[in-house]
């Protein structure tokens, strides 16, 4: 049995008073609804989910959904075991994994014989020799050839923390890890996934690949993923995905790290954030990227900043749909001036004066816990109101939310997701 609760649980605590300053309004605001403050609710699946979420050929979600004034909360049912997705976005991807772990099921290999070869290391010759041969690159900077692989590792000696969701340093060196890569892009999943399951049949695989051409390629049975914010499998981010599960961990280390340099960001910070353990290269990456997309824009370097506190990997992943979203609204709603901090977050700033507040949450309610954390936030230049103030996130708000914040002159707008980070792309 598979449970992901225990790294959830701390993050999705902290990000609730993190999350819930940034979309009040007053003090005054405050007190006068503490008496009608709402309770979190339990949902039913069968509302709030479309048909191919509620239930598929390799996953079933039980009815009863928890949720915490911010996040909901599922419990999965699946061939392969029983999971829990901590929020919407969450059950998006371990959707998309079940069925990419039935589709992989279906590849055969001769486990005997590759325990054998695993053992004895006959292939290491040949996994050696996928060191002098050039990656094809997919997105412009993708590492390429024995030239950048031996600079890029000296650069990172002493300086880089390998993550829990890495392959061992013998695996990379030897051609393993690229094996592994390759057969996740095959199945339209992220080489770095912190599913155990998944891991076990991309180890599976990637050996037989790897010792003997298991030729996955033709293996093209895997069900397309209905998706989440981060390495979603369309468009742009596609092709990141792709560039993240086939070029080696230790040059996006040091491909991040050059970017965010390059944006101005001190290098300290730079190093915390990338050797922050709870991030995988996959998570730092798409981080990087959000950013750079937002060059120019005034005070970049406090998303990074922010980025800082995860503490589980279930807090770095909200994180960095916080920082993709900002960049969508950035790129496709309007341009942004400034980051301002928000209590232990942050809020946007456009040209024009307004602010946006951007959240990747499921289902808002009003909230004590939501309404106290506006104490904390201070030290903040007052937007006119003239300009603006807007609210925007993936999922809905209570009734109850709704009206609040509409009465405090918010613009709001749910299902956020369409607007921000469009298919197209």
């Amino acid at each position: 049995m598979l449970r992901h609760a225990a790294c959830a649980t701390t993050a999705f605590k902290l990000f609730a008073a993190l999350a819930a300053a940034a979309v009040l309004v007053s003090v005054a605001m405050v007190h006068h609804a503490r008496a009608e403050f709402e309770e979190p609710p339990l949902l039913s699946a069968r509302d709030i989910l479309p048909s191919e979420q509620l239930k598929g050929p390799n996953h079933e979600v039980a009815d009863e959904v928890e949720n915490n004034g911010l996040f909901n909360r599922y419990t999965v049912s699946s061939p392969f075991g029983s999971f829990e997705a901590p929020s919407s976005s969450a059950l998006g991807f371990l959707i998309n994994e079940l069925n990419a772990i039935a589709a992989m099921k279906k590849v055969k290999t001769d486990d005997t014989a590759i325990a054998s070869l695993k053992q004895s290391g006959e292939n290491t010759i040949a996994g050696l020799k996928n060191l002098f041969t050039n990656t094809e690159e997919t997105v412009k900077g993708a590492a390429s050839g024995v030239q950048s692989l031996f600079h890029r590792a000296s650069e990172t000696i002493g300086k880089r923390e390998v993550t829990g969701a890495e392959d061992s340093k013998a695996q990379q060196l030897i051609g393993f890890s690229r094996s592994k890569g390759e057969i996740a892009t095959t199945f339209h999943v992220n080489v770095y996934t912190r599913n155990k399951v998944l891991q076990e049949e991309l180890e599976r695989l990637a050996w037989a690949d790897y010792l003997g051409g298991l030729g996955v390629g033709l293996a093209t049975s895997v069900v397309p993923g209905v998706g989440g914010i981060v390495l979603s499998t369309s468009g742009a981010a596609r092709l990141l995905n792709e560039a993240i599960n086939t070029t080696p961990a230790a040059e996006l280390w040091v491909q991040s790290r050059d970017k965010l340099l390059a944006l101005g960001m001190d290098g300290d910070t730079v190093q915390l954030f990338l050797n922050n353990q709870m991030y995988s290269p996959a998570l730092y990456t798409v981080m990087t990227a959000a950013l750079e997309s937002m060059k120019g824009v005034d005070n970049l370097e406090l998303l990074l900043k922010v980025s800082l506190q995860a503490s589980s990997p279930e807090m770095a992943r909200v994180i960095t749909e916080i920082t993709v979203l900002t960049a969508g609204y950035h790129t496709h709603v309007t341009p942004l001036k400034m980051i301002l901090p928000m209590a232990r977050i942050t809020k946007a700033v456009t040209k024009d004066g307004a602010v946006a507040v951007i959240l990747p949450t499921d289902h808002l309610i009003w909230s004590e816990r939501v309404a106290s954390a506006l104490m904390e936030i201070s030290d903040t230049p007052k937007v006119a109101e003239s300009a603006g103030k807007e609210l925007w996130v993936l999922g809905d708000l209570s009734d109850k939310a709704r009206d609040e914040f509409k009465k405090a002159g918010w613009k709001i707008t749910t299902g956020a997701g369409q607007h921000l980070l469009p298919a197209k792309d």
